[in-house]
């Protein structure tokens, strides 16, 4: 059976609360002038994507993506996942569903 890697809002906030990292994939523009979540790192899609075996070269490392709605960070994670990446999830409801609910 294929593992989710989409999680809900309250399974977010329990491994954040578990000192999970959480990096927003939005655009630096994005990032500096609309909803922040807060901790996260802000590394855009690209650049995540160009830089991931440097950034993060333990396959283990525990990893959250966001964004407004769930799509690019989506895309993120599933590219970390089939690069072998264990512990990666995304927000599925995004920023925008984790401010509105």
């Amino acid at each position: 059976m294929k593992k989710s890697i989409e999680i809900s809002n309250d399974k977010f906030l329990e491994l954040l609360y578990k000192g999970w990292q959480v990096i927003d994939v939005r655009d630096k523009y994005e990032y500096e002038n609309f909803e922040k979540f807060l901790p996260s790192v802000n590394i855009s899609y690209p650049e995540v994507l160009n830089n991931v075996n440097k950034r993060w070269p333990n396959l283990d490392t525990k990893l959250i993506f966001i964004c407004n709605y769930g799509n690019r960070s989506s895309l993120t994670a599933r590219h970390l996942h089939k690069l072998g990446y264990v512990n990666v999830y995304v927000l599925d409801t995004g920023i925008a569903g984790l401010f509105s609910s």
